[in-house]
């Protein structure tokens, strides 16, 4: 690309050429070359990093691994609630009763933890592209505008305490888990 060129200066042609550069033309994106190097011949070479760190992937994994642990919890917690035991009943008629609420159970868990899984992976990403740092900051600030966002129908003092809360366990946990 030219440099000190006026921008009313600049052709089409000029303005264009960017897209014809290597990174555009072959995809290469980044500075990542697998152990054999890049086949020449082969054009449409993708680096795989640059693509799981992307916020539409990272946030649908976030998704997917917050309905995964809510199907968990939620069978774990209707398991553990309380027993109606009928004695005039077989063994596998109580069993039957016992698990009847099991799948709305799960799927309410399902609902809260993926919902949060997506809201917090996707607006710390985005904070995080926005500072252009990767810093425990970005997880405090997705923590508040998390929390704030999941408590924002029951009104503003809810929103309020619920972005408090939740940055400081977004704090906690990345103290914890140490800066990835």
């Amino acid at each position: 690309m030219h440099t000190n060129v006026p921008y009313k200066d600049i052709t089409e042609k000029q303005a264009w050429s960017i897209f014809l550069s290597e990174k555009y033309r072959t995809g290469r994106c980044g500075p990542f070359t697998p152990p054999e190097g890049p086949d020449p011949n082969d054009e449409l070479w993708i680096n795989p990093h640059r693509l799981f760190e992307g916020c539409a992937v990272r946030t649908g994994f976030s998704g997917v691994g917050g309905t995964v642990i809510g199907m968990l919890m939620g069978g774990f917690f209707h398991t553990m609630g309380p027993l109606d035991i009928n004695e005039k009943l077989s063994t596998w008629q109580q069993l039957k009763q016992s698990y009847k609420g099991f799948g709305a159970s799960c799927a309410r868990m399902v609902k809260g933890f993926g919902k949060v899984g997506l809201v917090y992976s996707a607006t710390e990403c985005f904070i995080e592209q926005e500072r252009g740092t990767h810093d425990m900051a970005n997880a405090v600030y997705a923590g508040c505008a998390t929390g704030g966002f999941l408590a924002m129908q029951a009104g503003p003092q809810a929103a309020f305490f619920g972005c408090a809360g939740f940055a400081a366990f977004s704090a906690c946990i990345e103290t914890l888990m140490g800066n990835h």
